[in-house]
């Protein structure tokens, strides 16, 4: 189930006190380009129910619960997010978009050499820390916030137990280039559509295991969701000004 097609159920179950059935909200969904057959429509009705997001009103189809309010709130707010990071991309010109993906290449690179250092040299209470600040984020992913401050949180605490001030000031430096990218980057789960948690987790195991290659490995691949996915939308931008300008040559 998807977070767009669950938004459009619920934003369209807002305000319908009568209900509406999983049939007019199948042609709903058709109408605004949502390709999702009825019997889709019908599972994510129930998961709803099951979580108690939606309720059935009698024969006249489902209403939104008190609980389904807020949750359509949380969408909301992510939804606008969602639509500043991908207009922000869509507006990057294209040199700045070649330096906005080395500074992420240079970052990678930065920050898994920190991680690798943090496997070998990290404390019992720096450890200490890092697990609690994980359970903190698992707790809030699915609030408001999404936990977002943890994650910047856990790369903090990673950098400190890695011991290198000069990586750290390296790191802050590319940071401070540029804010638009920081700001993606404290949005990033809502480039990548997943949680920064699970792959936090995984370097936090592996530091655990003081294993620092595998730290260096997870906190590469922690990078790459995020590079691929500005490098995307920048080639779908790409293709459709190329589209928009060929049309225009053939008019």
């Amino acid at each position: 189930m998807t977070h767009s097609l669950e938004y459009m159920i619920l934003d369209r179950l807002d305000g319908a006190e009568g209900g509406i059935g999983s049939g007019n909200l199948y042609l709903h969904l058709r109408d605004g380009g949502v390709r999702a057959s009825q019997a889709t429509v019908g599972r994510v009705l129930r998961l709803l129910d099951h979580r108690n997001l939606t309720a059935k009103v009698s024969n006249k189809g489902r209403v939104l619960t008190a609980a389904g309010r807020r949750h359509l709130e949380e969408l909301r707010h992510k939804e606008g997010l969602r639509f500043w990071a991908e207009r922000v991309l869509k507006e990057t010109q294209a040199s700045t978009q070649s330096e906005y993906l080395q500074a992420l290449h240079a970052l990678r690179l930065l920050e898994g050499h920190l991680a690798r250092l943090a496997a070998e040299h990290a404390s019992k209470e720096q450890i200490a820390l890092m697990r609690q600040t994980l359970e903190e984020h698992e707790k809030e992913i699915e609030s408001r916030t999404r936990g977002k401050d943890r994650g910047l949180e856990f790369h903090d605490l990673l950098a400190a137990a890695a011991g290198n001030r000069f990586l750290q000031a390296a790191i802050s430096m590319i940071w401070s280039w540029n804010k638009t990218i920081q700001d993606l980057w404290t949005e990033a789960d809502i480039l990548t559509g997943r949680s920064s948690y699970p792959d936090h987790l995984r370097v936090f195991k592996a530091i655990l295991a003081q294993d620092g290659g595998a730290a260096e490995r997870a906190m590469n691949s922690h990078y790459d969701l995020f590079i691929e996915s500005v490098r995307k939308h920048f080639d779908e931008h790409a293709t459709v000004s190329l589209d928009s300008r060929s049309l225009q040559a053939g008019g």
